[in-house]
């Protein structure tokens, strides 16, 4: 895949496949997981229990999805906002 920096706001310039890279990185951290669970009333045991965790599936705990979604969206702004 090819990797390139859109101009600011030109939705046009988007393309099917492409990749497109968001500085700063953010690499996200339990306690970042908790906060967000803690806030939006998400006390599943699968996010916030290393014991439960433990003994699902993933063997830890999971991060909780719509904080994943919150930074991809949070990260593009910059891109698609013209900012």
């Amino acid at each position: 895949m090819r990797r390139r920096q859109l101009r600011r706001g030109v939705v046009e310039e988007f393309e099917v496949g492409a990749v497109y890279k968001h500085w700063p990185a953010k690499t996200v951290t339990e306690s970042d997981d908790h906060l967000f669970c803690l806030i939006t009333m998400n006390h599943h045991p699968l996010h916030l229990n290393d014991v439960y965790a433990a003994q699902s599936q993933q063997g830890r705990n999971v991060v909780v999805g719509p904080l994943v979604y919150s930074l991809a969206l949070g990260m593009s702004v910059s891109d698609v906002s013209g900012k």
